[in-house]
């Protein structure tokens, strides 16, 4: 029955993480009357049975099982509730957000540092505003001043944070918010599981006190062990990036890896082994495991003080410990090692246990202990990965040799993640067994102990022997990458389509001899059916993304693509191209673009870019930037660089796609001397048989002025525009409003944007000639369908997949 429990639990957390609201108590009252009517049911229906009862008793018993299953998912369901509604109860309020508060607190991380300047979480002591209650984790940003534009405080005069400090800040928080999009990630999601409450800046102009070099409690304390191990790293090897993958295998800091490598990892499939994943720890722990255990029986008389099972599974615990505490406990290492400590307590029993016992109450403890587990990834991927083999390779007749299971285990689990892979990431690395079948033992048996031995310990030789077998590691990695058959992408599927594939997936499981065992694997045909149904011509699709303050559009015709604008970079290691543009191109299957539009030169329209081509193919760069901009710079460093045309955006151009027509409409092909970047934008006018989209990028009055006088000035009407600028005062003229008219008009902005877009009189100029307004900061991702009729249908992204962590 525990099995049976187990699939209750799951099912009832699992349901809870998907509801857009905390229940209310009609809510939970309505459901447990349902679960007593079917008690009752239950009860009535046996003794309502064929006269002569006794031989109903199985179905009886199947009734009992499964009111049981129910009552723990509803049971799963509201521990799960009382728990989310207990942490989202240190929220920031929202009246308090953008206000300058004054706390103190420990840094409880290892400091990031880019460009931007550094960034920290703080561990909140005190706080001086009684009337804005703050949560127990902050996530703090110090920006050099020479980002924020500010020069009254010199960036050479800026502290330099370390871990374990105990400071006094005056700081102005949001409460957090994630951009949202189809497929995408969900940074609020992610600050609940992670229990941070709030994330903003410290303010500069404002008293920064150092009350206490090191702070004297365990997360201090621990964070300051992490930092000096990490810099030990770096100063033994240099700022190479063997050093960024030996301080993310060793500390779990991966902040310095950069982008080109972690694709690299990625395309291959080993990114699961360049960070503290539960290989890592599982390996070091049966390391531990062994040690201990071959140590007791050296000496004969410690078993009797101390058993030597139990002895082996406390020194694997230890290690497993003190592992994770070098990880700084992140949330994905403390699942890890709830579900290894379960596993290693259960071991010591004196009773056998069976596997599937030992499975389920190692999720049971990791659902109890963390209810928001079932919304990463890995949580699946692990237990998955667990129970395939398992059920793989139990119940044989004969044991394999050690290399035949090793091969096998690597085949299995290759074949049978396959649906899952494509679900959650949408890739399917053909490279993967080779990659994984060198990595695995090269990283986890070789690297991972030389490197946290060095590390640790004053012996340099070791750190360079480790970040010497990673570099072959990285060699073999670039060689296998670099294979034309390396890696494909697929479509997110349907969901019918996808539990098709893992029931086939369960068939080709089974055990030899099972009939028609291989034929399972032709269930994962419908894997490569569109989620979305094919656009006719004359139809089109536009996804206006939700990338924060910048802008990136997607259009798309019958057979054709065109990306307007990328969004912006974030900081070095992350922007929204990666992020978030091209997760989206690959959800939707597009692996070609036909044409990518740069508007002007601007971060938050350009930054994502280089990105976004370094996925998926061009066929050509429509823009307005000069040949000395930095974009072509980074350009420069794709393979396909030299054979993308790259083409100077013009009024006049236009080109005509399954019937529907694009043209440029704006600027003209000279311009004069001294124009803005922002009046440079590249203008848009889409046209299909069922609407129209201008896309106006970052165009401000005078270039309003100049498009109103053009040939193209009266000929504008459209049914919906992205408002010029982000809605900014000095565009959206009255009279390039009216003479557009549209019946939607979208702003794409930032959460609490620093420029106080879109402004207030703008969203009501708008309003005021009939226009719906949208913004991407409360709507998340818009999709309009161009399909039918003269009015195209909304989907909003925010409302379509509401969460209850969205205050």
């Amino acid at each position: 029955m525990l099995p049976g429990a187990t699939v209750g639990l799951l099912f009832g957390v699992w349901l809870f993480q998907q509801q857009s609201q905390l229940w209310s108590l009609t809510a939970w009252a309505g459901w447990l009357s349902l679960l007593a009517a079917f008690g009752v049911l239950r009860y009535g229906l046996f003794h309502a049975w064929v006269p002569g009862v006794s031989h109903s008793f199985r179905y009886q018993t199947l009734l009992r099982k499964l009111w049981l299953v129910l009552l723990i998912a509803a049971l799963g369901f509201a521990y799960a509730q009382a728990r989310a509604w207990w942490r989202l109860q240190s929220a920031l309020p929202a009246v308090c957000e953008q206000q300058v508060l004054q706390v103190q607190g420990v840094i409880v991380s290892v400091p990031e540092r880019d460009a931007r300047g550094q960034h920290v979480d703080m561990a909140i002591e005190h706080s001086v505003n009684r009337a804005c209650p703050l949560p127990a984790r902050l996530r703090l940003n110090l920006y050099e001043q020479s980002y924020r534009g500010d020069t009254s405080t010199p960036a050479a005069r800026m502290p330099r944070l370390q871990a374990g400090e105990r400071w006094q800040f005056s700081v102005r928080l949001k409460r957090p918010h994630a951009t949202r999009n189809p497929h995408g990630f969900d940074y609020a999601a992610w600050c609940l599981a992670n229990d941070i409450g709030a994330s903003g800046s410290i303010v500069t102009k404002a008293p920064m006190h150092q009350l206490q070099p090191l702070a004297w409690q365990p997360a201090a304390l621990i964070a300051r062990w992490r930092a000096s191990v990490g810099e030990r790293i770096e100063r033994v090897l240099g700022a190479t990036p063997a050093s960024a993958v030996l301080r993310a295998l060793v500390i779990g800091d991966d902040s310095h890896i950069t982008r080109t490598d972690w694709q690299l990892f990625v395309d291959t499939g080993i990114n699961h082994l360049v960070s503290i994943s539960g290989l890592h720890i599982t390996m070091l722990a049966s390391l531990g495991y062994l040690c201990i255990g071959w140590l007791w029986r050296l000496r004969p008389r410690w078993a009797l003080h101390l058993p030597s099972k139990l002895a082996a599974s406390a020194g694997g615990a230890l290690v497993a410990i003190a592992y994770s505490a070098l990880a700084g406990f992140s949330i994905p290492t403390q699942r890890t090692l709830y579900m290894l400590l379960t596993v290693l307590m259960m071991l010591s029993l004196k009773h056998r246990l069976p596997f599937s016992w030992i499975l389920c109450v190692a999720m049971w403890v990791v659902l109890l202990l963390d209810p928001w587990a079932v919304m990463a990834p890995g949580f699946w991927l692990s237990f998955g990965a667990v129970a395939v083999l398992a059920f793989a390779m139990g119940g044989r007749l004969r044991p394999s040799r050690w290399w035949q299971s090793a091969l096998q285990t690597q085949w299995i689990m290759t074949l049978a993640l396959v649906p899952v892979l494509i679900l959650f990431f949408n890739q399917l690395s053909l490279v993967s067994p080779l990659a994984n079948g060198l990595a695995i033992p090269l990283v986890s048996v070789g690297v991972v102990p030389l490197a946290i031995a060095g590390a640790v310990l004053p012996l340099d030789g070791l750190l360079h022997i480790a970040a010497g077998l990673w570099q072959v590691c990285a060699h073999a990695l670039a060689w296998l990458h670099q294979l034309p058959w390396a890696v494909g992408y697929v479509a997110t599927p349907p969901m019918w389509a996808w539990l098709m594939a893992m029931s086939g997936t369960l068939v080709w499981l089974m055990p030899r001899g099972w009939p028609l065992r291989w034929a399972g694997l032709l269930l994962w045909l419908p894997l490569w059916q569109p989620l979305s149904p094919a656009l006719q011509p004359g139809q089109m699709r536009v996804t206006v993304l939700d990338v924060g303050q910048g802008l990136s559009v997607l259009v798309q015709t019958a057979q054709h693509a065109m990306l307007y604008d990328a969004g912006p970079i974030y900081h070095e290691q992350s922007d929204a191209g990666q992020r978030i543009v091209l997760p989206y191109l690959r959800h939707l299957g597009i692996q070609r673009l036909d044409v990518a539009v740069i508007s002007h030169d601007d971060n938050d329209h350009v930054g994502g870019m280089a990105s976004v081509l370094a996925g998926v193919s061009a066929g050509r760069i429509l823009s307005s930037l000069t040949s000395d901009a930095a974009f072509f710079t980074q350009l420069q460093q794709l393979p396909q660089a030299p054979s993308l045309p790259r083409i100077a955006c013009h009024a006049g151009q236009q080109w005509q796609w399954d019937q529907v027509l694009f043209r440029v409409v704006y600027p003209t092909e000279r311009l004069p001397t001294g124009t803005k970047d922002n009046d440079k934008s590249c203008v848009i006018q889409v046209v299909s048989a069922h609407g129209s989209i201008l896309l106006t990028g970052d165009i401000e009055y005078p270039a309003e002025l100049a498009l109103l006088a053009s040939p193209f000035g009266s000929s504008l009407r459209s049914t919906v525009m992205t408002m010029p600028h982000h809605g900014s005062k000095t565009s959206s003229s009255l009279a390039l409003i009216r003479q557009v008219n549209p019946e939607i008009a979208i702003a794409t902005v930032g959460y609490h944007n620093r420029f106080g877009h879109p402004k207030p009189e703008v969203m009501a100029r708008y309003q005021a000639l009939g226009s719906q307004t949208l913004r991407s900061d409360r709507d998340g991702a818009i999709v309009l369908d161009f399909t039918q009729g003269s009015r195209p249908q909304v989907r909003r992204w925010r409302a379509l997949e509401p969460h209850y962590w969205e205050l």
